[in-house]
């Protein structure tokens, strides 16, 4: 972002807030980058340092950045733990976390159907669809087809094999920082396809999730299917009442 921003809008900490999530998204900030200071943030903004202040602290209250005394401030990367826990929703019978490992995966571009124009940002002319076959303890657990706007991931086919934990993969390499995601759950039966990638009989249950996740700048980043065989490894989800609404709110996961 070129020149001297000046923020006018009140409040003036909102909106240097938002001036650097874009630095962010825009990757000008990557991970790990060290921010200026408060006083060349204030004078790059045009602001005074308690505005710029206050919007760090709301940066890092949404897990944006991380304050250190002594060393200043910086990007918060994600890592592979943190995206596992956060968006991994499977846990074995006696509660612990399951992870399955890649199996197989290919990567393609195509051009995007009306759904995926509709609902992907920025629009969505071609799409890289991301399938992946996952095991755990040596049996096939999931199949997984993942969609993103090939205009953000450009070059995704030329990054196999992909990490597992995918996330933290994409802030790296492309600046995509996921903040939450919404799924829906359905029980389906498999179909000859995911009868085979799974090496279940045609017919037998599964358990479908799709997923939409979204960035820092609440974009529609990722259009995600999942498939599970419904076994030892099961979805679990902590649902807490609000009292700030009346009506039932959709069960959103956070990346804090």
């Amino acid at each position: 972002m070129a020149g001297r921003d000046q923020l006018v809008a009140e409040p003036l900490y909102k909106r240097a807030e938002q001036a650097m999530v874009a630095r962010i998204v825009e990757h000008t900030w990557p991970p790990g980058h060290r921010l200026p200071n408060e006083f060349e943030l204030a004078e790059e903004f045009g602001v005074s340092q308690g505005t710029v202040r206050k919007a760090l602290i709301a940066l890092e209250g949404r897990g944006l950045v991380a304050r250190s005394p002594g060393r200043g401030t910086f990007v918060v990367r994600t890592t592979p733990q943190e995206a596992l826990y956060a968006f991994f929703r499977l846990r074995d019978a006696g509660g612990a976390l399951v992870v399955p490992e890649p199996l197989s995966e290919t990567v393609r571009v195509r051009r995007a159907n009306a759904e995926e124009r509709k609902r992907l940002q920025p629009p969505a002319r071609d799409v890289i669809v991301l399938e992946r076959v996952r095991q755990h303890a040596g049996v096939p657990l999931a199949q997984e087809t993942m969609r993103f706007s090939a205009a953000l991931c450009k070059g995704m086919e030329d990054d196999l094999p992909l990490p597992n934990s995918l996330y933290p993969y994409l802030q790296d390499r492309f600046g995509i920082a996921i903040m939450s995601a919404r799924e829906r759950l359905a029980a389906v039966l498999a179909d000859e396809a995911s009868a085979a990638a799974l090496g279940v009989a045609v017919g037998a249950p599964l358990l479908e999730v799709h997923r939409e996740a979204r960035d820092l700048a609440d974009r529609v980043v990722e259009l995600r299917t999942s498939r599970y065989v419904t076994g030892d490894a099961r979805y679990e989800v902590d649902l807490t009442r609000s009292t700030s609404r009346t009506d039932p709110a959709p069960s959103r996961l956070q990346h804090l």
